[in-house]
């Protein structure tokens, strides 16, 4: 289920620059496990390894991350960089209409 609008908004060097912070989460996850092999995409990561990257990403980002998978369906660290993004946009919109909506039952602020 990826909002393909949000997709096409995200500016492709943005996500280059997620993608290399997920590929590098990945590659240190990894070289701290013993018997692990460095990861070429996600494939290659088994379920602890998946779920501890998803951790450090989430501390690392300051946002929710394992509980929003379910919706996620690709296999690269591309794939995961550009769902980060969507996420984070959703979260974004989220955030504005609930500001919106609280502003709206509060007086106007004089000018």
């Amino acid at each position: 289920m990826v909002n393909q609008v949000l997709v096409a908004e995200i500016d492709p060097k943005l996500i280059d620059e997620v993608e290399e912070i997920v590929r590098s989460t990945a590659t240190t996850i990894c070289a701290e496990q013993p018997d692990v092999p460095q990861p070429d995409n996600l494939r290659d990561l088994d379920s602890f390894s998946m779920v501890q990257v998803l951790l450090e990403l989430e501390n690392s980002m300051s946002m929710k991350l394992l509980e929003k998978m379910e919706h996620f369906e690709g296999e690269s660290f591309r794939d995961l960089a550009t769902f980060i993004l969507i996420v984070s946009a959703e979260n974004d919109e989220e955030e504005q209409q609930r500001a919106a909506v609280a502003s709206a039952g509060e007086p106007p602020t004089p000018a």
